[in-house]
């Protein structure tokens, strides 16, 4: 019996414990409803005030749904907008934003998930300072985003197509590590870039530290308008989005000139620094193997002070061959010479839609060595008169020396050299790149009388000046002239001079 009243009076002791137990939970549970009621950081308003402060705009939602377990939302049809007569400048499909009880402790959200995201920016935007909350965001991703940066004079948006877009760490102590797969519009190909940035500069957003690499996969040339083929390209980067290192190389298995249509492989390996807010880029060095000449180069991609912007480019080749150098630019099969070649170049290309070669402006100063015509006709008019059959046509070869000035799609030489063991021409005159109309007039000199040797320089001009020369059998020097088109020379006396 006193076992049986003693089981009695535990069991009753135990209700008692489980009805407190019960009672203090349900106290707790109603608190942290009423608590969670009043401070729940995911109410419609709270999320709306964060996201309308961060962007700096007001905030609309579609719809909107707490979730408690795990605690969040999710809102549908977003839209941010700072003019009310404006379209959103950002809309989200879907937005989900999730944590945990942890997280809620310290301001932390697990997941920020935007979905069908579509941003449009002006470039003036990207630097802007705006007030940023300190709740840290574990993971933002924004795959299937799209972002398109509005240009100037009416031009058409530049458009970027986010595969793939993931921060990690976002407004977090320490960096901010980033990943993303994107179509990037000119030139239009997928570029890859991953790396960190942080800690974040709140003084200035554009002098954040930024590091990390990239690649460019067979981006189309072609919206240049005046080249084509594709490049590929991967690097690194380290700095700020105002300066930017960037050191990397290319790969171009043809850079074509759009107007000829002829393309010779071009792979560069460089150094720049980038400001990311302007678009400028400061070419601070090239190493470029353009067929066989190799190349070395420094310059810039900048907008200049009437507002357009323009590559200044300087070249320096001390070796290549010339018919490399050549080809891209013109129409004929092959280039006009072959031969050795060192020059040094100063290019400026303005942006626009104009024909390459009316456009480009070039200084530059040249020497080709060992030159022979690859022109049929123009070969058998420099040996026609040449040496007997047996000997090499290594006696037709030449040195050319010079400097010329291209200004829209015409070559102006003001001065020419051209000598081989017998004779030297020192011409001025013009090339038209377009009509490829030749006009040099000069000094022909030979060591000896046209009539008594005529190979070599001296070939070409034989036949049309012979009749002077039998006036003036020991003349050395005579003013000459050459006319007509590449495709069809024409070399005589200098009737004007």
């Amino acid at each position: 019996m006193d076992g049986l009243h003693a089981r009695a009076g535990f069991g009753r002791r135990t209700s008692k414990l489980l009805v407190i137990a019960s009672a203090v939970l349900v106290i707790v549970v109603i608190t942290g409803a009423l608590l969670a009621r009043h401070y729940w950081p995911f109410t419609e308003s709270a999320i709306r005030k964060d996201l309308a402060s961060a962007a700096s705009a007001r905030v609309q939602f579609g719809s909107f749904h707490k979730q408690y377990f795990p605690p969040g939302c999710v809102a549908e049809n977003v839209s941010f907008q700072r003019d009310a007569s404006a379209p959103p400048f950002i809309t989200i499909r879907r937005l989900t934003i999730s944590s945990n009880l942890a997280g809620l402790l310290r301001h932390r959200v697990g997941l920020f998930r935007a979905e069908g995201t579509h941003v449009i920016a002006a470039p003036n935007e990207f630097g802007r300072n705006q007030v940023r909350k300190q709740t840290t965001i574990d993971n933002f991703v924004a795959n299937d985003a799209v972002l398109e940066v509005s240009e100037k004079n009416a031009q058409p948006p530049l458009r970027f197509i986010f595969h793939r877009f993931s921060l990690q760490n976002l407004n977090g102590q320490g960096t901010t590590t980033f990943a993303a797969e994107f179509d990037n519009p000119e030139p239009h190909g997928v570029l890859k870039a991953s790396g960190q940035f942080g800690p974040w500069n709140s003084n200035e957003p554009v002098a954040t530290p930024v590091s990390g690499s990239y690649s460019l996969e067979r981006a189309d040339l072609g919206v240049f308008h005046s080249i084509g083929g594709t490049v590929s390209s991967t690097g690194t980067f380290n700095g700020t989005l105002k300066e930017l290192g960037v050191e990397g190389s290319t790969h171009s298995p043809e850079f074509v000139v759009a107007k000829t249509r002829h393309g010779i492989p071009l792979d560069t390996r460089f150094s720049a620094l980038v400001d990311a807010t302007k678009g400028d880029v400061t070419l601070r060095s090239v190493t470029a193997h353009f067929g066989k000449d190799l190349i070395d180069a420094h310059g810039s991609i900048a907008r200049r002070q009437d507002g357009h912007r323009s590559a200044i480019i300087d070249l320096d080749c001390d070796w290549g061959r010339i018919e490399d150098t050549f080809y891209p630019f013109i129409h004929t099969p092959s280039s006009p010479l072959a031969g050795d070649v060192a020059f040094q170049m100063h290019v400026t290309l303005p942006s626009g839609h104009e024909p390459f070669l009316k456009k480009i402006q070039l200084d530059s100063t040249f020497k080709i060595q060992n030159a022979k015509f690859t022109n049929p006709q123009t070969e058998i008019r420099v040996s026609r008169v040449s040496s007997p059959p047996e000997q090499d046509d290594n006696q037709t070869l030449a040195d050319f020396q010079g400097s010329v000035t291209l200004r829209g799609r015409v070559a102006h030489f003001s001065s020419l050299s051209v000598h081989d063991r017998d004779a030297a021409a020192l011409l001025r005159g013009n090339f038209d790149l377009t009509d490829h109309k030749v006009n040099l007039h000069g000094n022909l000199k030979t060591a000896a009388s046209l009539t008594k040797t005529t190979h070599g320089i001296k070939a070409v001009f034989a036949k049309a000046i012979e009749p002077f020369f039998k006036k003036k059998p020991h003349k050395t020097v005579v003013p000459v002239h050459i006319g007509g088109t590449y495709s069809h020379p024409s070399f005589g006396l200098d009737l004007g001079s």
